[in-house]
């Protein structure tokens, strides 16, 4: 006689790999539809790995089987069959902790991702409280933030036909009142490293701009044999002495040129408008927390860096960041 049919130890046997993620565009709508009903919701997310597609018990080691749950918030949980232990479908996700429903939570994220003003997502998904979006809000941005502390960038170096790459390297001031206007406070310097090819950039919030520092982020971010392009600040004055002495350096006084019209590539007219794109998005953001300010700087970077299919990239980053 046949028994009931045994849980399933997967939710999916279709996990997009990577690159298959990376490439993945959608619109709300086709995200909405994946949420008719509890398993197809979890299949969706599992899929896009945003949750693990399975889980081991941790006191047998053994597979758990994904089971109905009524009294659980997303209809289903993972169940040992041996030792009778239960666990959420969150635990270890992105969701882990998170009190909001996983589809709130993901629309919120989409929304978010594509920029879209806070009072029409509170709108759309029916949230009530400005606390609310803002917390979460910050916590996808800090998914950027931890991503790129675990990133090893690594700039310049050599092009595709042995030709040495140019590195911009420069210093700005954020945070501060302009023109004499607003309460007093003092900035933050960052610093910043962008290859000009690829737009691919470093930027980093640092105490002091002095030749120490400098040296210290540079030499642990930009290839042997680039050509790094400065301005006339007194901290860059020994750069082609840098990583015993395996840079080139070209030095643009800005007090007599922006471009040198001998040798049009030795500017920094990249990392200037790199600049002006960061606290134009600052400003967008109308305020920013100085404790969170290292964050904001990490979303810019992130968003920078991936210009096209971004929320598959985010949800790339997600797995990377939660190794589901």
């Amino acid at each position: 006689m046949a028994g009931r049919p045994a849980a399933p130890v997967h939710i999916t046997n279709n996990v997009l790999p990577g690159n298959m993620l990376a490439a993945y565009e959608c619109r709300p709508r086709d995200i909405y539809d994946s949420m008719n009903d509890d398993m197809q919701w979890l299949i969706w997310l599992a899929e896009h790995r945003v949750i693990v597609n399975k889980n081991d018990c941790a006191n047998c080691q053994r597979p758990m089987s994904l089971v109905r749950r009524t009294e659980s918030p997303d209809g289903y949980s993972w169940k040992c069959v041996r030792c009778n232990t239960r666990t959420s479908i969150r635990t270890g996700s992105f969701f882990d902790h998170c009190l909001l429903s996983t589809q709130k939570i993901v629309m919120m994220l989409y929304y978010w991702i594509y920029e879209v003003k806070c009072k029409h997502v509170m709108l759309f998904e029916n949230i009530d409280s400005w606390d609310t979006i803002v917390k979460y809000n910050n916590f996808f941005r800090m998914q950027c933030h931890n991503w790129l502390q675990t990133e090893q960038v690594e700039l310049g170096g050599f092009d595709a036909n042995g030709q040495p790459t140019y590195i911009e390297v420069d210093e700005t001031y954020f945070l501060h009142r302009k023109y004499h206007r607003g309460r007093h406070r003092r900035g933050k310097w960052v610093v910043g490293i962008i290859e000009r090819v690829s737009g691919r950039t470093w930027m980093e919030v640092v105490r002091r701009r002095d030749a120490a520092t400098l040296r210290r982020i540079v030499e642990a971010h930009v290839l042997a044999g680039s050509i790094i392009v400065t301005d006339e600040w007194a901290g860059y004055a020994n750069v082609n002495q840098w990583n015993n002495g395996t840079y080139q350096h070209e030095v643009v006084v800005h007090a007599r040129m922006f471009v040198d019209e001998h040798h049009p590539d030795i500017h920094t007219e990249t990392i200037e408008g790199f600049w002006m794109h960061a606290k134009r998005k600052l400003r967008y953001q109308s305020g920013t927390s100085r404790a969170l300010f290292a964050s904001y700087l990490s979303e810019f970077q992130w968003r920078f860096r991936h210009k096209a299919c971004l929320f598959g990239k985010y949800l790339k980053m997600l797995s990377y960041n939660y190794q589901t």
